[in-house]
């Protein structure tokens, strides 16, 4: 029997030109294992987030959990009480699913790729 080992890498962009936006892209399962890796990064990152935008590109996340689901929210609510407004782009259709069926996409600015949401803020 293998081990299950955790897959889910963070590449955290350098910001826009116009400082405007920054990218997160997440890579692998955001699953119990895999928010623990990356959830520290991630709430250091939005502690004092500088810029308009938090964009998470989820095209390469295959896998999403209730408790990341509920981590994104948090990180909603701490990016709104700077009036920073947090994004996600381009998730694969079950991914998609999954947030629109729980009620996220109704809460969360979604774009069905990053084109999509750069020219909504030009």
């Amino acid at each position: 029997m293998t081990e299950y080992k955790p897959v889910l890498t963070i590449n955290i962009q350098p910001p826009d030109d116009k400082k405007v936006y920054q990218i997160v892209e997440l890579k692998g399962d955001m699953d119990k294992e895999g928010l623990i890796l990356v959830k520290s990064q991630l709430e250091e990152l939005t502690e004092n987030f500088p810029y308009k935008y938090f964009v998470f590109d989820f095209s390469g996340l295959n896998f999403i959990n209730s408790e990341s689901i509920g981590f994104l929210m948090a990180l909603h609510s701490h990016l709104i009480k700077s009036k920073k407004i947090l994004v996600v782009t381009a998730a694969k259709a079950h991914v998609k699913d999954v947030l629109s069926v729980i009620g996220i996409l109704s809460v969360i600015q979604y774009y069905d790729s990053f084109e999509a949401f750069k020219q909504q803020i030009v």
